[in-house]
C-alpha cells in the first residue's frame, strides 16, 4: 500500500524556505525536488505547481512516455480519498481566464499616470 498523503501536506512541500518540492498528478503525489534543476522546460515550470495539483499542465503540455516513465521514479504516494474532492474544485489560470502574461506582475501599469504627473509639475 502506498503512503497517503493530505492535499494540505502537499501544499507544505513547495520548495519554499528549504522544504522539498512535491506536486500532486493524478491523484499521485511526487517528490521532483532533485529533478527541477534537470527539467527541459526548466524550474520555473515545475515551481509554478510546487505544492499543488499539476494534472492539467502536465496533460498540456503533451509530455512523451519517457517523461511519463520518467515521473514514476519520483512516486512518494497518494492523495488521501477526502483530499480528492478539494482538489477537483481548486481553479487554475487557464479556468480563469488568465493568459501567461496576465499572471505576471505589471511593473510598469502606472508608468503613464506617473508620466502625466511629472509633467503637470514641470509647468
Amino acid at each position: 500500500m502506498s503512503q497517503e498523503y493530505s492535499v494540505s501536506e502537499v501544499a507544505q512541500n513547495n520548495g519554499r524556505d528549504g522544504k522539498p518540492v512535491w506536486i500532486i498528478y493524478k491523484e499521485s503525489v511526487y517528490d521532483v525536488t532533485t529533478f527541477i534543476n534537470e527539467h527541459p522546460g526548466g524550474a520555473e515550470s515545475i515551481l509554478e505547481y510546487a505544492g499543488k495539483d499539476a494534472t492539467k499542465a502536465f496533460n498540456q503540455v503533451g509530455h512523451s512516455s519517457d517523461a511519463i516513465k520518467e515521473m514514476k521514479s519520483y512516486k512518494i504516494g497518494v492523495i488521501r480519498k477526502e483530499g480528492m474532492q478539494i482538489l477537483s474544485t481548486q481553479p487554475t489560470f487557464a479556468d480563469i481566464g488568465l493568459n501567461e502574461k496576465q499572471k505576471q506582475p505589471q511593473e510598469n501599469c502606472c508608468e503613464s499616470e506617473k508620466k502625466r504627473i511629472k509633467f503637470f509639475f514641470c509647468f
